[in-house]
């Protein structure tokens, strides 16, 4: 049986937990999962490894958490929001970058040695 340095974990969880309160907030918005469940079930997942996790630099330990609570969201029936097709206003923009790409990557370049030119395309 692995023994856990309770106080440890305490420095832990208040170090980490606004974090996760505001990250479980934004994944919880809309859904039927609470959010204070899916921040205890993370804490519960961390106590589990925690001999690994404090180990672990800050923002390591921050991926992890944040893995952690998105399988969670997942296993307790969440679902991330849909992504919005782009706008058409977005679209305009995107078509007009590409070309001025066009229009730069057409113009000639020079060589290493003097005089060799040549063109891109």
């Amino acid at each position: 049986m692995v023994t856990v340095n309770l106080h440890a974990f305490g420095e832990f969880v208040r170090t980490h937990r606004p974090a996760l309160e505001v990250r479980a907030e934004r994944l919880c918005a809309g859904s039927t999962v609470d959010a204070t469940e899916l921040v205890g079930e993370t804490l519960e997942r961390a106590l589990s490894v925690f001999e690994r996790l404090q180990d672990q630099d800050t923002a390591a330990a921050t991926q992890w958490l944040d893995g952690a609570m998105s399988r969670c969201f997942a296993r307790m029936g969440g679902q991330l929001p849909e992504v919005k097709p782009s706008s058409p206003d977005l679209q305009q923009t995107f078509d007009m970058l590409r070309a001025r790409f066009r229009e730069v990557y057409g113009q000639p370049v020079f060589g290493k040695r003097a005089g060799v030119t040549g063109w891109r395309m």
